[in-house]
């Protein structure tokens, strides 16, 4: 069980970062921090990314509770690399990076591959949002997502994969110095 919530999860997070990452400009804000609130599986889940550089570094902590197993994870992405973090397992899972979409720069390849389409605009969490639907394929599962994004950011995401429907939202943003030390791999 733990291996299947384990592996479930990162397909997760892999999916969700696949809407943001990219080794050029991803956000519009140099660096800060955002906590995300998911509804996952009837779940509650908190996590928080931390960027610097526009988002070329950029660590997500996730911690949660599911089916009485605690996930304590984390996905760091730097240097053209993406490494799954396993706090409580003391592992870590070097990767290529992800192929993603860049919000701050569509092009016509991400547009066609992904399926993109403009779908208007809309406030969340006070900020205006361009929306976007899209479709992501990643390891054999494909996700169907309406994104809500504000500079880069996607402040709201409903994500339909492996026949269930995870909402993600941006509960708090900070902009501003992060400190470094965060995107360093951990020495377990």
């Amino acid at each position: 069980m733990k291996r299947f919530l384990t592996t479930f999860c990162a397909v997760l997070l892999v999916a969700a970062a696949a809407f943001g990452q990219d080794a050029v400009k991803r956000y519009g804000i140099k660096s800060g921090e955002f906590k995300t609130e998911t509804n996952m599986m009837g779940q509650k889940v908190t996590a928080t990314t931390y960027f610097d550089q526009y988002g070329a570094v950029q660590l997500t902590k996730t911690k949660m509770s599911m089916m009485g197993v605690d996930l304590d994870m984390g996905t760091l992405m730097k240097d053209g690399k993406t490494y799954m973090i396993n706090y409580g397992d003391k592992q870590v899972q070097e990767m290529p990076a992800q192929e993603t979409i860049n919000y701050m720069n569509l092009n016509d390849e991400a547009v066609k591959k992904y399926k993109v389409k403009s779908e208007g605009a809309e406030e969340v969490g006070g900020k205006s949002c361009l929306v976007f639907t899209m479709e992501v394929s990643e390891r054999g599962q494909t996700a169907k997502a309406r994104a809500s994004v504000w500079e880069g950011i996607p402040m709201k995401t409903v994500t339909e994969v492996m026949g269930m429907s995870v909402t993600a939202t941006v509960v708090e943003l900070k902009e501003g110095p992060v400190d470094a030390s965060l995107f360093e791999l951990p020495q377990f």
